[in-house]
């Protein structure tokens, strides 16, 4: 892990740097463990969660606390964010801890696709199949089943839709809608791939420059009033200062007051042209601050349902909003999450821990791809 480093050339500077010390993440790993894997649990239920909303036909002005809180953003958002936080954080620690291109790739085709794939055919053969207003025959012989695998399997370019799947839900047509994230965290996971290739990676004070770079031109478009579109410039600097502080690990106090603070800025600057900066770091704090700061959560270490409750939860609620079309927010939720988490063992147990053990995998080290 990691090592105090406590000056000592006199007492005061020892009393300064342990005083330091006692409030950065790497001494708070060092003491004990962390709750990112809660916290990745957490933030795929929070996407359920405001999908109940999404997904339902509900009285107009009802909505997640989220959404309450700051309208036009939800819980799913700030879920995306908290993942590709962590996300970015535990794979550029992973890259700096054991370099290696051949192997970063080998773990990261193994952690998202076996899963992955084993979704896209639930979809198009059992939801599909349950929930399309055509024949099995006819539904089986439309191109859009083949395109639904094959242009999703690389979860770049999407495809949505299946004929006749879901056509008049309230939130129509779209199958499995959670997609998206999980497209734009692939991209990152490749520009991430090659700066290693680039050795990069490991090279602290160019990665900070290049990062810098970055975060310099993101702040001139939101200054200039630039549209994020999808939240894609948010969510990809989200994940590029996580990867920064996974360098800088040493130097993040934490702090309650200084959560708190950030929290209220967040929310203070919803509607202006700064909320997405100080959302972005508001949502790594906030991680940073659950995973160190708070008491370390009691957890099976060796199951991990996250990424089965990501994939599983946006088709769960969609066919339950088809076989019950009036049914309320507060009832998908507990009914949704409960058939998501079903799901999202049998994807562990049956494909994501027997694909792992390929890596050597022995617990909650390696993160997810985002909610």
């Amino acid at each position: 892990m990691f090592s105090t480093k406590i000056a000592n050339s006199s007492p005061k500077a020892h009393d300064l740097s342990r005083l330091i010390a006692t409030l950065t993440t790497h001494v708070a790993e060092a003491r004990r463990g962390d709750n990112f894997l809660p916290l990745r649990h957490l933030a795929a239920l929070m996407v359920i969660y405001g999908h109940s909303y999404a997904l339902t036909r509900h009285a107009p002005g009802e909505a997640d606390f989220i959404a309450k809180l700051m309208p036009g953003f939800y819980a799913g958002n700030l879920a995306v964010y908290l993942v590709f936080a962590i996300s970015g954080y535990l794979v550029t620690l992973s890259l700096l801890r054991q370099p290696g291109l051949w192997r970063y790739i080998r773990n990261r085709v193994l952690r998202v696709f076996p899963a992955y794939v084993v979704c896209l055919l639930v979809c198009i053969f059992v939801v599909g199949i349950a929930f399309t207003s055509s024949s099995t025959t006819d539904y089986l012989a439309n191109p859009l089943a083949w395109r639904f695998f094959a242009d999703n399997l690389i979860p770049i370019s999407l495809q949505w839709t299946l004929r006749g799947v879901f056509e008049t839900n309230p939130y129509p047509n779209i199958v499995n809608g959670t997609l998206w994230s999980l497209g734009l965290e692939i991209r990152w996971y490749v520009y991430l791939g090659l700066l290693a290739a680039l050795t990069v990676i490991r090279r602290r004070w160019i990665f900070t420059a290049l990062a810098m770079a970055w975060i310099v031109y993101c702040s001139w478009q939101w200054w200039h009033g630039i549209a994020d579109t999808n939240e894609h410039r948010a969510l990809g600097l989200t994940f590029l200062i996580a990867a920064l502080c996974a360098h800088w690990r040493d130097y993040i106090p934490l702090s309650h007051w200084l959560m708190a603070a950030f929290a209220v800025v967040a929310v203070l600057a919803h509607g202006a042209r700064w909320f997405g900066p100080s959302l972005v770091l508001a949502a790594l704090y906030f991680t940073f601050w659950v995973a160190y700061k708070l008491p370390a959560l009691r957890w099976l270490r060796s199951v991990d349902y996250s990424y089965g409750l990501f994939l599983y939860g946006f088709p769960v609620q969609q066919s339950l909003a088809a076989l019950f079309p009036d049914i309320v927010p507060l009832a998908m939720l507990p009914s949704s999450a409960a058939i998501a988490l079903l799901l999202a063992m049998l994807s562990w147990h049956l494909v994501e821990q027997p694909a792992l053990r390929f890596k050597g995998y022995r617990g909650d080290t390696d993160p997810l791809p985002a909610v």
